[in-house]
C-alpha cells in the first residue's frame, strides 16, 4: 500500500505505471473511510487489517492477484468512466486467455462492506454472477491511483495486456526513488495512527 502511494506522489504526471503482486500468506485492506473496529472484526486471528489511501470495501487477500496503476487523470473525466474503462480493459484481456466472466451492470444502493459480498455496476463477474474483480481509486492532482483486486489465477501479464487495450502500453519499471519514497511511507501503513483512525 505504501509502494503503491509514493508511486502516486512520485511519479510525472504524464505516467501510467502498474505493478501487479501477490501477497505472502493472508492479509485484509480496507477503505479510507471503513471504521477500523468493524474491519478488525471481520479478520481472521492474527491478520492485522491495513487501511487504504483509495476507498472500497474490505478486501481479504487470500490468493488474489492485487493490482495498482498509476495514471494520468484528466479533470473532466468521472471515476465512474475510469473505473468501468480499466474493468472493460481486463474483461476482454480475459476473455482472450479464454476466461468467461462479464461486467456487472447494475447499481445497488449504499455500499458494501465486504467488497466482494456483491458486484457493482462495472465490476466483473464470472458465469455465475460472483464478482472476480473490484478496485477502487483516489485522485490527486492530475493523477490517479486505481487498487483492484482480481480473484482468478491467469499470468500477471494478463493485466498488463486489458491496462494496454484502454490505456496504452503501462511501464512495470518502478524507479529506485520511488521504492525509497514507499519505505518512508511504510511506517505509517503500519500504525495504529494511521489504521484505526475511524
Amino acid at each position: 500500500m505504501a509502494l503503491d502511494e509514493a508511486v502516486l506522489e512520485e511519479s510525472p504526471t504524464d505516467a501510467l505505471v502498474l505493478r501487479v503482486y501477490e501477497w505472502k500468506g493472508e492479509g485484509c485492506t480496507f477503505g479510507f473511510s471503513q471504521k477500523y473496529s468493524e474491519v478488525k472484526a471481520l479478520c481472521a486471528p492474527g491478520v492485522e487489517p491495513v487501511r487504504r489511501a483509495t476507498g472500497g470495501g474490505v478486501v481479504f487477500h487470500d490468493g488474489d492477484l492485487t493490482f495498482s496503476l498509476v495514471f494520468p487523470w484528466d479533470r473532466t473525466c468521472a471515476p465512474e468512466a475510469i473505473y468501468k474503462n480499466i474493468h472493460r480493459g481486463i474483461h476482454q484481456a480475459l476473455k482472450a486467455a479464454g476466461t468467461a466472466n462479464g461486467m456487472a451492470t447494475r447499481r445497488q444502493e449504499g455500499i458494501a462492506r465486504d467488497c466482494f459480498a456483491r458486484a457493482e455496476c462495472a465490476d466483473l463477474v464470472d458465469a455465475g454472477d460472483k464478482k472476480i474483480l473490484g478496485g477502487a481509486l483516489r485522485k490527486k492532482g492530475l493523477k490517479g491511483l486505481y487498487q483492484g483486486s482480481l480473484r482468478v489465477r491467469v499470468p500477471g501479464g494478463v493485466v498488463v495486456d486489458g491496462i494496454e487495450r484502454e490505456f496504452g502500453r503501462p511501464s512495470l519499471e518502478i524507479l529506485p526513488s520511488w521504492i525509497e519514497a514507499g519505505r518512508r511511507l511504510e511506517a505509517r501503513y503500519r500504525s495504529a495512527e494511521w489504521n484505526e483512525r475511524r
